[in-house]
């Protein structure tokens, strides 16, 4: 019986019972007086949505197993200053933390690290529970404004189905001034343990990887494992994936039982980045869809590939995490 027939038939007498959705105010901790969502789909995902961080996914959970890593800082409130490298000190991790929309990666020509878009809020949020025929949802709407000039307006959509293992962000990105503006973005999805701890490895249909810098290299030889952990400088690669219409990179970890698969679309993504932190308290794996570098904007204008939104013009960006068991 599915869920729209148990619903009709009366079986079923309020949805909350197989889509469950939570929005309230953080009470403690330093992210207290911010609003949170929390939303869980039966034999699906559950997480915690942040609307004053963009609509930023924090923890998720599958079939109670963690898959997002969580840093020292854990929930933040939005920071007011993001000059230089300030971004990091409210870097809680989380299952997605997007990262632009002016700059990412190092700070430059102005901008501060990984830019603006994480700390600020989303407007016109809105909750809907889904019930088809051919399955069920929970969505998550709103609209993130960076006021530039010139004004970027973001409209994020999150869908969490239930019956499966899923997650999907669909971001609209417009330039609403009347000159184009550089537009960098990247998606930086995070994991660690025990999702991304020995035996996990990680598959990437790779034509060929460069590191970011000389204490990345290291990583050349070993980006598809979980390190050792250990005191060392972070590694960054930039993973060429040839001429595939669909980025796709996969996490297998048969001890914890579970495959996740991240899927986007290199049309408006065609780049992927890889952020590896081996030192004690971090242990994190970082797979980053984007469509920049992460050496910041200059860098990227120096070498041809700055991205930029003309006047008026819309952006569509889609990314999806599917979890599935593993034997």
């Amino acid at each position: 019986m599915t869920i729209k027939e148990a619903l009709e038939s009366g079986r079923l007498p309020n949805v909350d019972a197989v889509l469950w959705v939570r929005e309230s105010i953080i009470a403690s901790g330093s992210a207290a007086g911010t609003r949170a969502i929390d939303v869980a789909a039966w034999d699906g995902i559950a997480c915690r949505i942040y609307p004053d961080r963009g609509l930023d996914v924090g923890q998720a959970w599958y079939g109670g197993i963690p898959l997002a890593w969580v840093s020292r800082v854990g929930e933040s409130p939005p920071l007011s200053t993001l000059e230089g490298m300030a971004w990091g000190d409210a870097f809680g991790g989380g299952l997605v933390t997007t990262c632009g929309l002016r700059n990412v990666g190092m700070p430059s020509e102005g901008h501060g690290l990984h830019g603006t878009y994480s700390h600020l809020p989303a407007r016109d949020v809105a909750v809907t529970r889904n019930v088809e025929n051919n399955g069920a949802s929970i969505s998550v709407t709103g609209t993130v404004r960076d006021e530039g000039p010139p004004a970027f307006i973001v409209r994020r959509t999150i869908r969490i189905c239930a019956g499966v293992g899923m997650i999907q962000i669909e971001d609209h990105t417009v330039n609403s001034g009347a000159t184009p503006e550089a537009a960098p973005l990247l998606y930086h999805f995070n994991f660690g343990y025990p999702l991304w701890a020995p035996p996990a490895h990680l598959e990437i249909p790779v034509e060929r990887t460069v590191a970011r810098d000389a204490a990345s290299e290291v990583a050349l030889g070993f980006w598809h494992q979980p390190p050792e952990i250990a005191v060392g400088p972070e590694r960054v690669l930039e993973h060429d994936l040839g001429d595939a219409g669909e980025g796709f990179a996969r996490i297998v970890n048969q001890q914890v039982g579970l495959s996740m698969t991240l899927r986007w679309n290199r049309a408006a993504l065609p780049r992927l980045n890889q952020w590896l932190d081996p030192n004690p308290g971090m242990g994190v794996l970082g797979v980053e869809p984007a469509n920049c570098s992460t050496r910041g904007r200059a860098a990227d204008r120096q070498s041809g590939t700055l991205p930029a939104l003309g006047p008026g013009e819309t952006r569509t960006t889609r990314v999806s995490l599917e979890i599935s068991p593993v034997v």
